[in-house]
């Protein structure tokens, strides 16, 4: 999982937010400009536990010291939309999949491969 989060980390996205968060699945959505796409969908699965906010923004990701093969602990060092302070949320979760590429909110007729 830690090398997922430094890829989620290396993309440097401004702006995240919480696309789902129920039946132990958690979606972020990551992008620098949501009004036409979103660039990282990082689904996490089996979380028992998230304090992150519905949007957030200037996110970094880390594994928590007390992470094991069963159960992550992720901290995320992030600015609340709402308090535009930054904040430690956490996450905790049995896995990660992270899937990068632009996904566009409008009909565009020349995609590139993997849009």
């Amino acid at each position: 999982m830690e090398e997922e989060l430094r890829r989620i980390n290396e993309l440097a996205l401004w702006d995240y937010e919480v696309a789902k968060n129920e039946d132990g699945t958690l979606l972020i959505l990551g992008s620098n400009d949501f009004v036409y796409y979103h660039y990282l969908e990082a689904e996490f699965s089996g979380v028992t536990y998230c304090d992150l906010p519905a949007t957030f923004s200037h996110a970094q990701f880390r594994l928590g010291r007390d992470s094991d093969e069963n159960m992550s602990t992720i901290w995320v060092t992030a600015e609340s939309m709402v308090t535009t302070s930054s904040t430690e949320f956490e996450i905790r979760a049995t896995g990660l999949q992270v899937r990068v590429g632009k996904v566009y909110y409008y009909d565009r007729p020349s995609r590139k491969n993997g849009e």
